[in-house]
């Protein structure tokens, strides 16, 4: 964006429509805007002598974003006009693209135990919860769903209700648990057949029912561990 260097020392509202970054955007679109608008509308404002303009084509001196992203605040508050607090502002911005260029490390359950630590929590309460994990062909989560929450030992599920998670996700095995207020995690007869029900019904579905987990106040119950699925 090169522009006359008078433009730069003039306030941002003696300078003509089409110079501002934020007209700009607001009639083309975000991705109109060179670098130097996108940091300038960021910034705000610019400091003594110079506007947000000038401001930011002294920032990035003629480099893309990409390339400032191992700056320093020692490297910004070297330049002219730039203070710690307009540094920092330039930093998180950086920051900010770093966290969403970097892909978060993956969660991964290779055990009943790696489940279980995902679901320990489930014993603090006092009513009842059904919740789906749901695992892409790695066995790396990809989501962890609230089924159903009923009040006491009351949940109502339908195996549709979980395996709906399942296309939503397009995962490979689900994992599902819940948990006993009463303190017990010793399955009933009603969770058996459920849990026969459901893993056949994924089958069909193209899905695994890699385990169902039972929540007491102090153990686990892991029906995969016990061999019942």
């Amino acid at each position: 964006m090169k522009q006359d260097r008078a433009v730069y020392k003039k306030p941002i509202k003696d300078l003509p429509k089409d110079l501002l970054p934020r007209e700009k955007a607001l009639k083309y679109g975000l991705s109109s805007l060179s670098d130097e608008e996108l940091l300038a509308i960021s910034l705000g404002s610019g400091t003594k002598g110079i506007n947000v303009i000038g401001l930011s084509q002294k920032i990035l001196n003629g480099k893309s974003f990409k390339e400032l992203k191992n700056i320093s605040l020692e490297d910004l508050k070297k330049i002219k006009g730039i203070g710690t607090t307009k540094a920092l502002q330039v930093l998180s911005i950086i920051e900010i693209a770093k966290r969403m260029e970097d892909p978060e490390e993956k969660v991964k359950i290779t055990s009943v135990s790696d489940a279980y630590s995902l679901l320990k929590y489930l014993s603090k309460e006092s009513q009842e919860y059904m919740v789906g994990i749901y695992l892409n062909s790695s066995n790396e989560l990809i989501a962890k769903e609230v089924i159903a929450k009923g009040s006491l030992n009351v949940v109502r599920v339908l195996p549709r209700d979980i395996l709906y998670y399942g296309l939503k996700h397009n995962c490979n095995g689900i994992i599902i648990a819940h948990n006993h207020p009463n303190g017990s995690s010793k399955p009933s007869e009603e969770d058996i057949n459920f849990t026969k029900k459901l893993s056949q019904l994924a089958l069909e579905m193209g899905f695994e029912l890699l385990d169902h987990i039972i929540v007491g106040k102090n153990d686990y119950f892991s029906f995969a561990e016990k061999g019942l699925i």
